[in-house]
């Protein structure tokens, strides 16, 4: 655990000098320190899991086969309708989640929360997921990984096809890449995370169905290892409650909302919206009083404005 967290921390630290190799210098020490056998951190240890690691690991080029590169079908038309609905919204939501997410911390989201060729990336993703099928591969997603990208300044479709070959390249190289040990990437796993929370400042925390809808979303996440699941909870919270507020509407009670919306655009919090407009409404009290006692004797100037000699003259009488 601790040297999961010094990788992070030396990530975070080369972020913070705007380094474009801050991930590659955490994950690369500690994925170096733990290949050390006979270490308390060593992703071999002398046990037969670890012994079996060691040895794929010593290979460092290796062709796999190609037996097994087309999946079996099957017949069971039930059973491939279940699993179709499932991986429809399963994929759907992931997608729809990274994708936002990671554009978002790129700055490319409009204020209807669109960004450009959207459509271009959800086909590509959809044609992905249909061809990886036929290979028995799991849904070829976009996956949050990506937000390492774009934090160290990618913004173009380039990025994408440099590391598609790097995939390629990979494949020979499996020994090597599959003994990465998992504590080194989940550092900065949490760093893109942290980096991308940015984006929660947007949310109107005033209202409580945004607050707690968003919150659920940010938590389900982590917890239940889903994207989907977590857009789930926030998207189904936030339609019951506004439903609620719908619902008693029409039996007399106001629908939530206009000073939370207010104290969102100021970004003040509700209770200082709240007492603003107290004062506000006192400030034009004061005024429309002063305004009275001024017409009372429109004949009487302002002191200010009154000469030594009217003033005089004023006194006398």
């Amino acid at each position: 655990t601790w040297i999961g967290i010094l990788g992070m921390m030396i990530i975070a630290i080369a972020l913070a000098y705007k380094s474009k190799l801050a991930f590659i210098y955490g994950v690369g020490f500690v994925t170096i320190i733990s290949w050390f056998r006979g270490t308390e951190v060593t992703y071999f240890p002398d046990t037969d899991a670890g012994n079996a690691r060691f040895e794929y690991f010593k290979k460092v080029v290796d062709v796999p086969g190609l037996g097994l590169i087309l999946t079996p079908f099957t017949s069971d038309l039930g059973g491939a309708g279940i699993a179709l609905f499932t991986m429809l919204y399963v994929d759907f939501l992931d997608t729809s989640g990274t994708l936002l997410g990671i554009v978002n911390s790129m700055g490319m989201i409009d204020e209807e929360g669109n960004f450009p060729r959207s459509t271009q990336a959800y086909a590509v993703d959809a044609l992905s997921t249909m061809f990886g099928s036929l290979f028995g591969l799991s849904p070829i997603t976009s996956y949050i990984e990506s937000g390492a990208g774009t934090e160290a300044g990618s913004k173009t479709g380039l990025t994408a096809v440099i590391c598609g070959f790097y995939f390629f390249i990979s494949i020979f190289f499996a020994p090597i890449l599959a003994s990465i040990p998992p504590w080194a990437i989940g550092g900065a796993l949490i760093l893109v995370g942290a980096l991308m929370a940015r984006s929660l400042t947007k949310l109107n925390f005033n209202k409580v169905s945004h607050a707690v809808s968003g919150f659920l979303t940010v938590m389900v996440m982590p917890l239940t290892y889903s994207i989907a699941y977590g857009l789930i909870a926030g998207i189904v919270t936030y339609v019951v409650m506004e439903g609620s507020f719908l619902a008693l509407s029409y039996v007399g009670l106001e629908i939530p909302g206009e000073e939370e919306a207010d104290a969102h655009v100021t970004g003040k919090s509700l209770n200082d919206v709240t007492e603003g407009n107290t004062k506000e409404v006192e400030v034009a009290e004061q005024a429309v009083g002063g305004d009275e006692e001024a017409v009372a004797d429109p004949s009487t100037p302002p002191v200010e404005e009154m000469s030594e000699i009217d003033q005089m003259m004023a006194s006398s009488k």
